[in-house]
């Protein structure tokens, strides 16, 4: 459209594209537009979108002319230019002009990642159920273990008290009578000594024999 046109002109121009607008579109104006794309492939409802889109924002781009607003200063032409760079990306792939995409070599990959890991961080192939048990494993000897220590200590301390109640060797021992459970725990303090202490033990134990005679003799 030329500024020198008559303007009566022009809107008769206008007018007429319109109504010729118009007609073409009526087909898919008369009906849902969601029925419309439903019926058309992937490629095809893309276009139909993007067409749609640029219709309407060229015939606001045109209300804007009219209306003596300078198009160019407005958002809608941003609009129309994204919508175009759309339109040529559709373009390209139904004509099969698509960029081939770059591939990830797996096996090029894992060797790279294979041996970049220190040695000693290969770990061989198991099951969950074997690392599971695995695990289980060292748990109860850790387990095992810190028992163990605690039953030397439990010992050494129960050794250490049954010394202090033994006397000098060639001594008499009197032994109190007691309840059962003074003469339990006398015999587990016996059985806990150590291997310097097991000539005092017996000799504790005869002592402690005699007196049990002469209480039943009693």
């Amino acid at each position: 459209m030329s500024d020198s046109e008559p303007p009566q002109k022009t809107l008769t121009s206008i007018t007429s594209s319109l109504d010729a607008l118009d007609e073409a579109i009526a087909p898919i104006t008369n009906q849902p537009w969601n029925e419309i794309i439903s019926k058309l492939s992937l490629l095809d409802k893309t276009k139909m979108d993007i067409l749609g889109a640029y219709l309407v924002n060229d015939l606001i781009w045109v209300y804007l002319k009219l209306k003596g607003v300078d198009p160019s200063k407005h958002e809608v032409t941003g609009e129309l230019e994204r919508i175009r760079t759309y339109y040529s990306k559709v373009a390209s792939l139904a004509g099969g002009n698509v960029e081939p995409q770059p591939k990830i070599d797996v096996a090029a990959a894992h060797r790279f990642i294979s041996a970049s890991i220190p040695r000693a961080e290969h770990l061989p192939p198991t099951s969950a159920a074997e690392l599971a048990a695995s695990q289980a494993l060292r748990a109860s000897r850790e387990e095992a273990k810190e028992d163990s220590i605690r039953e030397l200590n439990k010992s050494r301390g129960k050794a250490g008290r049954f010394k202090r109640h033994i006397k000098d060797e060639g001594e008499t021992i009197k032994l109190v009578p007691g309840q059962n459970s003074d003469m339990e725990e006398i015999n587990e303090d016996v059985s806990m000594i150590e291997h310097d202490g097991q000539e005092q033990a017996e000799e504790f134990l005869k002592h402690l024999a005699k007196e049990i005679d002469n209480q039943e003799k009693q």
